[in-house]
């Protein structure tokens, strides 16, 4: 772990990606802080060494936590929710929320703390679904153009976006059932290798973004799928 990279929050930590990320960071060595709407860590973890390592906090990314933010270096954004199709006005603002303006409250919040490094995870999105009546799309937008803003700051600040197609793994629900996303996705995952990508691979991309991190100082940097 680069010693300039010491303490990361992650919003949406307790989640399916994001508890892969601060496994793999913790793993590293770094002070890894997740933040939830529960704050709590997921019982299915409770074996695992690492998880004691981490800080599990309650907090929103739509209302951010400005003092924690001050104390960190790095702020990974993943918070969303599935897309899914809209049906009415209300249904639209809130997928708008939960996959734009939420994100962008916190990176918002990081600028004005301190914060200097920026990673969010974005979606490879098909052009078909690309437009303004999707809600998923235009709220990735609008964290893609904070996170831009955000690099732009000075030389010293960075951001690196993620842009996973079909992320697989093993997912655990909070029952403590272990569902293979892999077992659905292999039949097709041969067919179409650009569209996948393991859970594991992208916390390790993320994790290269620390120890090489002079590869995207003072950079805004686009992953697609392909390429993490």
């Amino acid at each position: 772990m680069s010693r300039t990279i010491n303490k990361i929050a992650i919003y949406g930590g307790n989640g399916f990606i994001g508890t892969h990320i601060a496994r793999t960071l913790s793993e590293l060595g770094a002070d890894v802080v997740c933040i939830s709407r529960t704050g709590h860590k997921p019982l299915y973890l409770n074996n695992d060494a690492w998880s004691s390592k981490v800080k599990w906090c309650k907090g929103d990314a739509a209302q951010p936590d400005h003092d924690l933010l001050r104390i960190c270096d790095a702020l990974i954004c993943c918070v969303g929710s599935p897309p899914l199709p809209t049906f009415g006005r209300a249904a639209y603002e809130r997928q708008l929320k939960s996959n734009g303006s939420s994100c962008v409250s916190a990176i918002e919040a990081a600028s004005k703390a301190g914060v200097n490094n920026l990673i969010i995870l974005s979606a490879q999105i098909p052009w078909v679904l690309q437009t303004k009546y999707f809600a998923y799309y235009v709220g990735k937008q609008q964290v893609i153009a904070a996170a831009e803003k955000f690099a732009a700051l000075s030389d010293g600040h960075s951001a690196l976006i993620l842009k996973p197609g079909v992320v697989t793994g093993i997912r655990t629900l909070s029952s403590g059932k272990r569902l293979r996303i892999d077992w659905f996705t292999a039949p097709v995952a041969p067919i179409m290798p650009w569209q996948f990508v393991t859970v594991d691979r992208v916390a390790e991309r993320i994790a290269d973004a620390f120890t090489n991190q002079e590869l995207y100082k003072g950079k805004c940097i686009t992953l697609k799928n392909k390429e993490i």
